[in-house]
Parts: C-alpha cells; sequence; structure tokens
C-alpha cells in the first residue's frame, strides 16, 4: 500500500510540475500581433501590408484591400503587440488617390483608438494610392507614408 501511495504521489507531484513549467512557458511567451481583421466588407480582397516604423521596427501595419467590382480601396492600420507591448493610443490612418485630397481615420478630436484605425475608402480606378499610418504608444510614436502602393 504504501508503495502504490508513493507512486501516486509522485506521479501527481511530477504533473503538477509539468502544468506549471507549461503555464510558465506559457505566461512567459511574447504578445501576438493584433490579427490583421477585414473590416472593410467580404467583397474587399487583402492586397499587402506595409509596416508603421517604430525605433526601427515594424510596430504597426498599414493594409490595404480592394474591390475590383467598385474600383475602391479600402485602408486600416493596426499596432503590432508583439513589438509594442504597453499601451497603444491615437491609432491613425490616412489614404487618397494619387494626387488627390487626402482622408483620415484617427485624427479627430476625440478619437483614441487602440486597436486599428479605419475603414477608409478610396476610390481610384486606373489610378494608383498613397497612404500613411501611425501610432502613439508609451515608448514614443510611429509614422509611416508610401506613395503610389496600388496601381490598378
Amino acid at each position: 500500500m504504501r508503495k502504490t501511495f508513493r507512486t501516486r504521489a509522485a506521479a501527481m507531484l511530477g504533473a503538477v510540475a509539468l502544468v506549471s513549467s507549461g503555464l510558465v512557458g506559457l505566461s512567459g511567451a511574447p504578445a501576438q500581433a493584433i490579427p490583421r481583421t477585414n473590416e472593410c466588407g467580404s467583397a474587399y480582397a487583402f492586397l499587402k501590408s506595409w509596416t508603421i516604423e517604430w525605433r526601427g521596427r515594424a510596430g504597426g501595419y498599414i493594409d490595404v484591400y480592394y474591390n475590383r467590382t467598385n474600383g475602391y480601396n479600402c485602408v486600416m492600420s493596426r499596432v503590432n503587440d508583439s513589438v509594442i507591448t504597453s499601451w497603444s493610443n491615437d491609432i491613425a490612418v490616412g489614404a487618397r488617390k494619387s494626387g488627390g485630397t487626402w482622408q483620415s481615420d484617427g485624427q479627430k478630436p476625440g478619437q483614441h483608438f487602440t486597436k486599428y484605425a479605419g475603414p477608409l475608402y478610396v476610390y481610384a480606378p486606373n489610378a494608383c494610392i498613397d497612404i500613411w499610418g501611425s501610432f502613439d504608444a508609451s515608448g514614443g510614436g510611429g509614422y509611416s507614408g508610401y506613395d503610389r502602393v496600388h496601381c490598378s
């Protein structure tokens, strides 16, 4: 009986140790990036993500989608949680038909986006678009802009 009790106790302690070590390992893992989500609509196909630079790293992304049927581009920006591990605030995005007037989301009074900015829709069939994205974080802000990123 004692041998059985010791065997069970040792097995139980071993299992607790394995579970504990697994939990510690999970809690120490880096945060995941905010996933790219298509808030533009099901008719919009993902084209590409451009980085928002922060301290020489990809602190966030500007995602571009396109609807071939209606000629509209859709643009959103988001923070990369695997790099920005502290709070983020004031995420913004801008887009325009190349040479046209900029439109933006996240820069109006009272807007303090923490997950993503957008969607912005830009009508640009047979033309190119320009985009920018930015955010503020406790370690400083990030900004990147790109010209002529999608020419349909």
